[in-house]
């Protein structure tokens, strides 16, 4: 594809809200003209008007001229009529996360613009039903843009069952064009981020549930040792913590039910109370207005019994992973949690989902990991890995901690 389609073929995205227009900034700014389609003229006024905040915040912080952002606010054209979107070359559809409106959605795209390449942003849904579904299989892929689009460097596409190779290429190459990186995902639940993600979530969770340790101090402990930029708790608490439950649920639900990606109790029981982060001012911890928080998930804490296996299992585990030293019990969270990550890691790449380079590079780029699970892996010895992850199978009834066979996962 000749990358001076941009001055011809405008880009389509259709959802005006918070990624849509996210979307929109990433393409205008990259060179593209935009068409935003939303329903409603209000809808699209609006989001007319935060892109134009946005830009101007840019402008302030001396990020931008004030001439980019006028020229990329001149590349962006607003409309509620779906028609208008039937010469763009790639339309991107970042409506609500449910199955039935996105398909009608897409189909309608499809109908009005028969040459495009049609992309949906889902976090979730499969791509290859969302394509049988909308009757336009062959031109539909997924195009998972992070939030906030201007901002996040990951693009993860996902080839649905009956895309077109020519629709993957193009999708990759405009993305890489608009200066994302592109990882390529195969239609599993969660694709690469959400799900190697969980296990950062739900083994900390699992440690609140077993008493040994509390919200704080698994946080920071993961911020310490692991050098990861936030921790679990505070993460879900500003993500939603009914947000962070669906995902788990559905990934759950559509991979078979895995005990390793299993809800937790505790979790689910916040939300029941209506505890959902900090949008609701409490959940894993309480929060007030002026960013404080405190712990808001109460537990007793009992000793940490460890056998010398599992203890010799964690200190030559933690000796190659970290260079922060801790107590023994900082050790046990920090590759209790680590070792989680990498055994999903190591399923989703024995079951074809990605290869271990693009896991890498979608978990760095995506969840802001110091270093990707298989390159962490590597650094720590996989036969450390499988020895702590023996050791920890032995002290659970679920099996959760059983590993992959070992010569399905390559570096490649």
């Amino acid at each position: 594809m000749a990358m001076s389609s941009k001055e011809t073929n405008p880009i389509g995205i259709v959802g005006a809200g918070t990624m849509g227009t996210g979307i929109a900034q990433v393409v205008a700014s990259a060179g593209w003209p935009v068409i935003l389609f939303d329903i409603e003229q209000t809808l699209v006024d609006q989001a007319f008007v935060n892109i134009q905040n946005r830009l101007a915040s840019l402008v302030d912080k001396g990020r931008i001229t004030l001439e980019q952002a006028n020229e990329w606010q001149e590349r962006i054209s607003t409309t509620t009529a779906l028609d208008d979107l039937e010469n763009c070359d790639l339309i991107i559809e970042s409506v609500v996360e449910a199955f039935d409106t996105k398909v009608k959605v897409l189909q309608s795209i499809g109908d009005v613009a028969p040459s495009a390449i049609i992309a949906t942003n889902t976090s979730s849904l499969p791509v290859s039903k969302l394509g049988a579904e909308s009757k336009h299989a062959d031109r539909i892929i997924g195009m998972h843009f992070f939030n906030p689009a201007p901002a996040m460097q990951l693009v993860e596409i996902v080839r649905g069952k009956d895309t077109s190779k020519e629709a993957i290429q193009r999708a990759t190459l405009l993305a890489e064009a608009w200066d994302k990186t592109v990882v390529l995902v195969s239609d599993t639940p969660g694709f690469i981020v959400n799900r190697i993600s969980k296990p950062f979530y739900l083994e900390s969770w699992r440690i609140i549930e077993d008493g040994i340790a509390s919200v704080d101090m698994i946080d920071e402990t993961l911020q310490s040792l692991g050098e990861f930029r936030i921790g679990p708790f505070l993460l879900t608490d500003m993500i939603g913590q009914d947000i962070s439950v669906a995902s788990t649920r559905s990934i759950w639900e559509r991979l078979g039910r895995p005990n390793r990606l299993a809800p937790i109790k505790k979790q689910e029981s916040l939300i029941a109370r209506g505890n959902l982060g900090r949008k609701t001012g409490c959940g894993a911890y309480a929060h007030d207005d002026r960013d404080n928080r405190v712990p808001a998930v109460i537990i007793e804490t009992q000793e940490l019994e460890l056998s010398n296996q599992l203890e010799e299992a964690i200190n030559t585990f933690c000796l190659e992973a970290t260079c922060i030293s801790g107590s023994m019990l900082e050790k046990y969270i920090f590759s209790r949690v680590l070792v989680g990550i990498i055994n999903e890691a190591m399923w989703a790449i024995t079951e074809g989902v990605a290869s271990a380079k693009d896991v890498d590079t979608a978990m760095k780029l995506g969840m802001n990991f110091p270093l990707g699970p298989i390159e962490w892996s590597q650094r720590i010895g996989l036969n450390n890995v499988h020895a702590l992850l023996t050791s920890l199978n032995k002290t659970v009834v679920d099996n959760r901690f059983l590993a992959p066979p070992f010569d399905t996962v390559s570096a490649n």
